[in-house]
């Protein structure tokens, strides 16, 4: 077997890997049984009083909009690496800047999220907090269907 062609089957080997790996990190958000964390955010919205519920719906509907340039840069962030991974020769350096990039793009989006929380949270009494992290909170898994 030539070198390029030995080099070519680690490169898709490797590509392979990577996205089997994307793939199996994404299949349990799409096959979680019950209602979708929207769906719940929703059902705990309504059972607030209405001036509440308009508040906690307003910021909600900011906290979608101000993520959306960041949730267009960790996809942006993620075709980059898949290019950087896949061109030839391999630059690591690159590669590792990209990832480094995503990861700072996440927790970007992440304090973001955080802060909202927290200006909701400040305005709910105890028991609608409480509410308010069991919705935030992953689905636990079913043990029944």
């Amino acid at each position: 077997m030539s070198a390029k062609l030995k080099f070519a089957f680690l490169a898709s080997l490797i590509v392979n890997v990577f996205l089997v790996g994307i793939l199996l990190g994404e299949i349990p958000h799409h096959f979680e049984e019950g209602i979708s964390r929207e769906e719940r955010m929703e059902k705990a919205i309504e059972a607030l009083p209405e001036p509440l519920r308009t508040q906690l719906r307003g910021k909600m509907k900011r906290m979608r909009e101000d993520s959306e340039p960041i949730r267009k840069e960790i996809q942006e962030a993620r075709e980059e690496t898949i290019r950087i991974l896949v061109a030839e020769p391999f630059d690591g350096t690159a590669y590792d800047r990209q990832v480094n990039k995503i990861h700072e793009l996440y927790g970007q989006r992440a304090k973001l999220m955080a802060e909202v929380v927290k200006e909701i949270a400040e305005d709910l009494p105890p028991e609608q907090r409480q509410a308010l992290a069991e919705v935030l909170k992953h689905p636990p898994p079913s043990s029944s269907r």
